[in-house]
């Protein structure tokens, strides 16, 4: 057990220090107290004597004598010793022990009593308060510094908080610091700063960091060893978890042996067994030797589904898997349960699909897969955090280290070539680089996905485990905060809806794009949902629809990732075509949400325009790839009133996004853009919604949200500037600001410097920070001719009856 010890040589210093050279009183004059003494310290510590000068003036006690209560025993003051007024001096006899029913007494060198005082039980420190003058009390130790009271040693009573001790590390073989892992079992989180670790030494404590929050199902590491106040854990030992107050127990655990790492499985309800070291992750029992082992694990769906690879590392010897499970770490999905008659031959694999129809669960950006053998053993275990561009596999295959592989490999041998990284040919982000939290940590667990800032300025985000769906507030200088939200379900009224995008259509409907119900996980259901949300949290779904003819079959957690509501003006403005061609016509179809929508594709990573008829008709209008350095589409982002759409990678591809802009009708990408500098590429953002501005030139305001909570935060913000128009100063040749000037029409061509151009001088995507209703600097087509040219004429007609009014005054 690692314990702290008092520094004997920094004791010395500290007495040494308070030597002064003066004219010392004499003793019978001296105020020289006896102020501390340790007589058992709980580290070891040795046990020492503190005096202190309480006087005015400086005292030599050179020769003077320290006993206990034996006059036999003395520890006599070095000569030269002077003590300055309000100075200690620490004495560690090392001719006797201070005992448990004992005393301190100070002599002059005339033998002459100066004080004493006695104890008849051991305290762990007891000192004068105040120093020099008060009565003697419990204090903590304070050799060589002012005394101060010991907080008195509650009895916490067992209080119910939601938080568990969920895993245990108290000997590592690899010299790795202890820890305590807390998990989170209630359905609200729990603010633990201050709260008190401390194991079976009630002097051995250590508060948890200011600011520390567990969501709901959420795990917090702390190490106990690495602060000067910290303690080791032991090999018979235990961690008690109590409240900041120090009153309330709220769970602990004891062993009576060193383990590498004991946890609760299922994490925060279940037993303590020996697990892997999983800190900040769900538990997992320890594995058994096996030839088998996880060998590969697809998490971001393929064409077909999520999967995982076994392999038997065995090369003479079959090994047979019936009744094997493999699961992931969602307590509440089932297991899938090799049938009997599974066989692994010799140096073969097993490849197994865990979310096609007949199985039964998708894995997440941040999971684990488990193997059990029949008896219910953990054969092998593999987390991460993160989707893979590719797979995680082991390098070398079967033996190696989990590792990104180069592709993918099911039921082969895995592609752990070193390849050279591809040159990422991307422009600089174009808005805000002061990227920053925009709510407070544990506003929201993990699961986050889907962001959109509707017409009036208010942002929506969605969950994708149960589909809530929330209204923000705040914002500005503040942080956002929930204002109010609402958990919708299918058309039916059934259903959890896997919600990964959100998108506010004109109407103020929500649409949500959805991959599957996670009533019934291991169901594809790639559908767009209208929602109309209400007061209370009541909302109806009014319509579904189902996308699998348009986008042909999908994994059950590789569907629709992003919707963006795109309306028939800008539709029609832009000349937006059909797959024939043709210029689409809101006219040719029926009631339609008054636009069309723009989704992508996770599995394919495709981007697709769709009219959707509230008949429940479908029809897709063009299909796309955004840039090369965007491998799948996680968020979209439509310019309303411009011609700009943003499409989002996740940590998969950096954070990269691929701006796109409808050229001669078709949707066409114009160029692969970085993420803010302050943007960590490794954060799993999912949803992206920019806050232009009416206001030419004015950076707008943009948000983040991601599926894993970093930090406990999901929603960043890189603030723009206040949409707000700069005073023109009128040069020498420039009219008046009260004189209406003529307006120049818009250059035909991008400015080099604008960010949105592409690298061949393609046309301008979003060149100016205009707003929500502005247009910027668009693609050039023979609809915005004539548009151009009709605004050109209102505003050389406001001007001529502006001047005619002015006659008339």
């Amino acid at each position: 057990m690692h314990k702290r010890a008092l520094s004997v040589a920094a004791l010395t210093a500290v007495a040494i220090g308070s030597v002064a050279v003066a004219t010392p009183a004499l003793a019978a004059d001296a105020d020289v107290r006896i102020n501390e003494v340790q007589s058992n310290s709980s580290v070891g510590a040795p046990d020492f004597v503190e005096l202190v000068n309480a006087g005015a003036t400086d005292v030599d006690v050179s020769g003077w004598i320290l006993r206990d209560s034996d006059d036999a025993n003395a520890h006599v003051i070095p000569a030269g010793t002077v003590l300055a007024p309000g100075a200690f001096l620490v004495l560690e006899p090392s001719e006797f022990g201070l005992g448990a029913n004992d005393s301190a007494r100070l002599l002059d060198d005339a033998l002459v009593p100066i004080d004493a005082y006695a104890w008849t039980a051991h305290a762990f420190t007891e000192g004068r308060l105040p120093d020099g003058s008060g009565a003697f009390v419990d204090t903590e130790p304070t050799p060589g510094a002012a005394n101060v009271a010991r907080i008195p040693v509650v009895v916490a009573v067992p209080v119910e908080t939601g938080i568990r001790v969920n895993e245990v590390r108290s000997n590592d073989p690899d010299g790795g610091e202890d820890f305590v892992e807390l998990t989170n079992v209630s359905d609200a989180a729990v603010d633990v700063s201050g709260w008190i670790l401390r194991d079976d030494d009630p002097l051995s404590t250590l508060r948890i960091a200011a600011g520390t929050v567990v969501a709901p199902g959420a795990f917090v590491v702390v190490e106990t060893d690495v602060t000067p106040d910290g303690f080791g854990l032991g090999s018979n030992d235990e961690i008690s978890v109590i409240t900041a107050d120090g009153t309330g127990l709220a769970d602990r655990y004891a062993w009576t042996d060193h383990a590498t790492s004991e946890g609760r499985v299922p994490d925060g309800t279940g037993d303590f067994v020996d697990t892997e070291v999983t800190r900040g992750q769900a538990n997992v029992e320890r594995a058994i030797d096996s030839p088998v082992v996880i060998n590969e694990v697809e998490s971001n769906g393929d064409a077909v589904s999520d999967w995982v690879e076994l392999a038997n590392t065995d090369t003479t010897n079959a090994v047979d898997v019936s009744g094997w499970t493999v699961r992931d770490s969602d307590p509440s999905n089932p297991s899938i349960t090799l049938p009997a008659g599974t066989e692994i031959e010799s140096g073969g694999y097993l490849g197994i699909r865990t979310d096609a129809p007949e199985d039964f669960f998708g894995l997440g950006g941040t999971d684990r897969v488990t193997v059990r053998d029949a008896e219910g053993a953990v054969v092998d275990t593999f987390g991460w955090s993160g989707h893979a561009a590719t797979t995680y596999g082991r390098c070398p295959d079967m033996t190696g280290a989990f590792g990104v592989t180069t592709s993918s490999t099911f039921e082969l041998v895995n592609d752990c070539a070193v390849v050279e990284e591809p040159v990422v040919d991307t422009i600089a982000w174009p808005y805000g680089q002061d990227v920053r939290d925009a709510v407070a940590p544990g506003t929201w667990g993990e699961d986050m996905s889907g962001l959109d800032i509707a017409s009036d300025g208010t942002v929506f985000a969605v969950n994708n485990d149960d589909g809530q769906i929330f209204e923000l507030s705040g914002g500005g200088d503040d942080l956002y905060a929930i204002a109010r939200s609402w958990v919708p379900t299918y058309p039916d009224g059934s259903g959890q809806p896997d919600a990964e995008g959100i998108s506010v259509a004109g109407d103020g409907a929500i649409l949500l794009s959805t991959e599957r119900d996670n009533a019934a996980s291991n169901v594809s259901r790639p559908s767009i949902l209208r929602v109309v949300l209400g007061e209370d949290g009541a909302s109806t779904t009014t319509h579904e629809w189902n996308l699998t003819a348009l986008t042909g079959p999908l994994g059950a957690n590789a569907g629709i990732e992003a919707v963006e509501w795109i309306s028939d003006a800008d539709a029609t403005r832009l000349g937006i075509r059909d797959a024939s061609g043709a210029a689409y016509d809101p006219a040719a179809f029926g009631a339609h949400l008054g636009g069309i929508v723009a989704f992508a594709v996770e599995a394919t990573g495709d981007l697709h325009l769709a009219v959707l008829e509230e008949d429940g008709g479908m029809t897709l209008l063009q299909t796309t790839r955004p840039g090369p350095a965007v491998s799948v589409v996680m968020g979209l982002d439509w310019r309303a009133g411009g011609n700009q759409l943003w499409a989002l990678c996740d940590e998969a591809c950096d954070n990269r996004l691929s701006a796109l802009a409808i050229v001669d009708g078709l949707l066409a990408w114009q160029s692969d853009v970085a993420p803010p500098a302050a943007m960590p590429t490794s954060y799993t953002n999912e949803g992206l919604a920019i806050a232009y501005c009416d206001v030419a030139d004015v950076t707008p305001t943009t948000l983040w949200i991601s599926d894993t909570a970093h930090e406990g935060v999901s929603l960043r913000v890189a603030r723009g500037a206040d949409c707000v128009a700069a005073e023109p100063t009128p040069g020498p040749s420039e009219p008046a600001p009260s004189e209406p000037a003529p307006s120049d029409p818009a250059p035909s061509d991008p400015a080099p410097s604008d960010p949105a151009a592409s690298p061949s001088g393609a046309p301008v995507v979003g060149g100016q920070a205009g707003g929500q209703g502005g247009q910027g600097s668009l693609p050039r087509t023979g609809i915005e001719v004539g548009v151009g040219m009709l605004a050109l004429a209102m505003l050389l007609i406001a001007a001529g009856t502006m001047l005619g009014l002015r006659r008339r005054a």
